[in-house]
This record gives C-alpha cells, structure tokens and sequence, in this order.
C-alpha cells in the first residue's frame, strides 16, 4: 500500500523525492510531513502548503478554455470530471463554473469513476436527457468515451456536439475524430521540478517550497 512505499522510499535515504501522483490518502500525507527531505508534486498540487509543486494554471486553464468556447457562441458547455476530489480537477471545475457564470450561463457537471463501463452508463444516461453543444473532460479516455457514445447515437461531432480533453495523451490522436486538448508540458515540468527540488536539497539552501507555474497550450484537432 501507499504507506509502505512511502516508508520504503524513505528508508533507502532519498536526498529529495518527486511526487508524480495527483493525490495521497490522509494517512500518507500525516507521514509525508515528517519526511525529512524535501518534496516536490510534479504535475499535482498538494492540499498542504508545505510541499512544493510545479503545474499549469489548473484553475485559469479551465476558466480559459471554456470562455474560448462561449466567445465561440456556444451555451452548452459540459464539465467532465471525477467522483474522487482530486485537487487539481477541481481547480479546473472551479474555473470552468467561473467562466459559465460570468457569461449568465448554468454550470453543468458530470461526475464519474475512471471505469470504463461505468463511464459509458452515466454518458448513456446523460444523452437520454440532452446533448450538450460543448464537452470538457478531465481526462482524455472520458472525453473519448463520451465521444464514441454520442456518435453511436447519431449525434455528429464535431458539427451538433464539440469534444476536448484535458490531457493530450496518445489516445487523442488515435480516436476518431482526432481530440482536441489542452496540453500539459510534461517535459518542462520534469525538468523545473528537478531544478527547484535540486535547489532545496542543498544544505545551505533557504529556499521555501514554492508552487511555479509553466504555461500550457491547447492542441486544436478535429
């Protein structure tokens, strides 16, 4: 389990660690803070300030992208997101509402498991009722899903309905039609996390933590 990895990885006497996982259990994070090397979220943002991170805008990433699709006269606008609270994805949800808001529009928010089946339902059950004209999705296989669900049902994207992602993974370029999404440089947050986590580690460092942000872009498909 997490604790136990955690607890190994401390024991082998780290220098510093970088943390690529969205979230940790409570019981993990009572454990972190007393790690006695410092600790950088890569792509992730932890819930204590105590932790440093380096990530997009998360909150201004959703804000943006969905005022783009309102400027593009779309009312619409769908949030796919998560059951699970990770921080990062309501960060987004967070932006997208204040985008949806500030347009006079109703916020609309989907909420489910990473299982596929399950996706599939709650999508299934979701066009039973409406069709958005826009879907924003967290991650990619979830946009994909919601895709491929519509399409069977006639629904034509992107012409009745507009499908983007949050993730840019290879899956995005595999589906049909290609996904548009919003892309998270990877790359230069590996290496900016590897720079500020090696300033940290120095022994005469008095560096705080700190949260750096790296811009993103959005990779326009079809």
């Amino acid at each position: 389990n997490e604790k136990d990895v955690w607890g190994n990885v401390i024991a082998s006497s780290v220098d510093g660690i970088l943390l690529m996982n969205n979230e940790m259990s409570p019981e993990v994070f009572e454990l972190i803070q007393y790690t006695p090397v410092p600790v950088i979220f890569v792509n992730g943002i932890s819930r204590r300030k105590t932790f440093g991170s380096v990530g997009i805008n998360y909150e201004k990433c959703g804000y943006e992208i969905t005022k783009q699709m309102i400027e593009r006269g779309n009312k619409k606008i769908t949030f796919v997101s998560t059951i699970h609270p990770y921080l990062v994805n309501e960060l987004m949800v967070k932006g997208y509402i204040k985008a949806m808001e500030e347009a006079s529009l109703e916020p609309d928010l989907i909420k489910t498991t990473g299982a596929l089946d399950q996706n599939e339902k709650d999508f299934s059950d979701y066009l039973d009722k409406k069709v958005p004209e826009v879907v924003l999705a967290v991650r990619d296989s979830m946009a994909i899903s919601f895709m491929n669900i519509a399409q069977k049902r006639g629904i034509k994207v992107p012409d009745e309905l507009q499908v983007i992602g949050f993730q840019n993974t290879r899956y995005s370029q595999l589906s049909y039609p290609k996904l548009t999404c919003v892309d998270t440089p990877i790359y230069e947050i590996g290496n900016v996390a590897m720079s500020e986590l090696t300033t940290l580690m120095k022994d005469d460092a008095e560096k705080k933590p700190s949260h750096i942000i790296v811009d993103y872009k959005v990779i326009w498909r079809d």
